[in-house]
């Protein structure tokens, strides 16, 4: 430390003049995280997760929530729940891990994403010869064509009816690789996969900013979120484009989302209009925790199981008219009842939130029938031999609504909390942290944006702007003294009071 440096320091020792440091600077809106009630998923998942996400050296709830994304998807349009008749919901989820570089938000996902990966492996064998046989019908049908034209043009030149088309120039359906996980596509390829693949799949992206900075790159016509506003239902959709012929037509348009946010990119995704996209995603946002060396190894092998049972239900054909159905599976009176009750009480509640809060509690009636057919099904498909499930039971409603009102609502709070707080505020608040960790004297500015690597605080200015509000917090000293080489004075002096007031 420079002369001036403990100078500044000494100049504002400790004494009865110095201002208290308002500590509110640290909170601005964001909650403290929830425990996620990781018991909820049953013992046998409880420690596969727990030790999946030992390995990975992440916090647990990044783990759950790819395999609450991941579970729903292998589920897919296989089974919808009905709370009664006229309301069913499909078992689509959309999860966000929310943290800073380095949290453990890929890492967490990882264990769950390998199990996938390693489905799809299996369901694509075989995949070659059936793709080389449609190339060779395509091929027949294609020159069956050209023979059919030939004869209209000769029957045409010759004043005859012309022949109409055989159903061998007819193409067949284009042979589609199976899959469960997207990663980037356009909505058109994925609506052809889709429309193929009726049972729905995961889309999965490390970092979600990139995909939704990516809707509308072509047509800027808002399609793109449209689109996706849509696979969250399940219902049809048809896509009209000057390219394709005959429309796309998806019987049953769903698709999971899962992956990966910074809480800096958060901000920009949830501001703006509203038009319920953020209100679809459940957040996970966990605090980070310390490198440790893991003292187990996750066995997948049960896990992996879990899942292929799930990837193996399919849609039905329960009317006998060659049309594959979701099968909807009901809910018993006690737990319609409970379900109910809890409706009720999360109505009250919801009366007294506004904005993007507002709107991510109105979509969490269908969250807790979601989250309880995904967990009824987690359930069951972790114990071998047991009988698929023919109701979402009272247990999983109250297991749902259990995740939902202690963990994914405060979860909901913290995300958007910390988004509608402005921009100097909340990079203060990013600052003030890091102080309070790291403890220093004084602080440099240029040091904080070139090594500290703090979310939003990579640029002067930035930095600037947040110390200019901890010094009207009390928590900074303003440079002292001349500046040198040319270039402003950028050391601050931590007010020595803070450690004396924080708890």
């Amino acid at each position: 430390m420079s002369t001036e440096q403990l100078k500044a320091v000494l100049d504002n020792a400790v004494d009865a003049t110095l201002p208290l440091p308002d500590l509110a600077i640290l909170r601005q809106g964001r909650r403290a995280p929830p425990v996620l009630p990781v018991e909820l998923f049953g013992a046998d998942w409880n420690n596969w997760l727990s030790a999946a996400a030992e390995g990975a050296g992440a916090p647990v709830d990044y783990v759950a929530g790819a395999l609450l994304a991941a579970a729903a998807a292998t589920i897919g349009n296989a089974r919808s729940v009905a709370a009664w008749q006229g309301w069913v919901e499909p078992a689509a989820l959309w999860v966000a891990n929310v943290g800073n570089p380095s949290s453990g938000k890929s890492p967490g996902a990882d264990p769950v994403l390998h199990l996938l990966r390693a489905i799809e492996k299996e369901m694509t064998k075989g995949f070659e010869e059936k793709r080389r046989e449609w190339e060779t019908a395509n091929e027949a049908a294609s020159c069956a064509r050209e023979l059919w034209e030939k004869a209209v043009e000769k029957a045409v030149k010759s004043g005859v009816e012309p022949p109409a088309i055989p159903a061998a120039a007819e193409a067949p359906p284009e042979a589609i690789r199976p899959r469960i996980i997207g990663n980037d596509t356009s909505t058109q390829a994925l609506g052809l996969l889709l429309a193929a693949y009726d049972k729905g799949l995961l889309f999965h992206r490390d970092e979600l900013s990139g995909w939704l900075g990516s809707f509308d790159q072509y047509s800027g016509n808002g399609a793109d979120r449209a689109f996706w506003t849509e696979a969250y239902g399940g219902r049809s959709y048809t896509i009209d484009r000057v390219k394709h012929p005959l429309p796309i037509y998806i019987p049953y348009l769903l698709v999971g989302v899962a992956g990966g946010i910074q809480p800096d990119k958060l901000v920009a995704l949830i501001q703006g209009d509203d038009d319920g996209l953020t209100a679809r995603f459940l957040w996970l946002w966990p605090e980070p925790i310390p490198p440790f060396r893991p003292q187990r190894r996750a066995d997948s092998a049960p896990a992996l199981a879990a899942l292929q049972r799930l990837a193996a239900l399919e849609l039905e054909d329960d009317a006998g008219d060659g049309v594959r159905r979701p099968r909807v599976v009901p809910m018993p009176e006690d737990a319609v009842v409970l379900f109910q009750e809890w409706r009720e009480a999360h109505y009250a509640a919801e009366q007294n939130v506004t904005g993007l809060l507002a709107s991510s509690y109105g979509k969490a009636h269908g969250h807790v029938l979601r989250l309880a057919l995904t967990l009824e099904y987690l359930w069951w498909a972790i114990t071998p031999d047991a009988p698929e499930p023919t109701v979402i039971s009272k247990k999983a409603i109250a297991a749902a609504a259990h995740l939902m009102d202690s963990y994914f609502k405060p979860m909901a709070e913290r995300a958007f909390g910390d988004a509608s707080v402005p921009e100097d505020d909340r990079l203060a608040a990013t600052l003030a942290r890091w102080i309070v960790k790291t403890k220093p004297i004084v602080i440099n500015l240029r040091t904080v944006r070139r090594e500290a690597r703090l979310p939003g605080l990579r640029k002067a200015e930035k930095v600037k702007l947040a110390a200019d509000v901890l010094i009207d917090a009390a928590w900074l000293f303003p440079p002292s003294g001349a500046a040198t080489a040319g270039r402003p004075r950028e050391d601050y002096t931590v007010n020595p009071k803070l450690w004396e007031t924080l708890p």
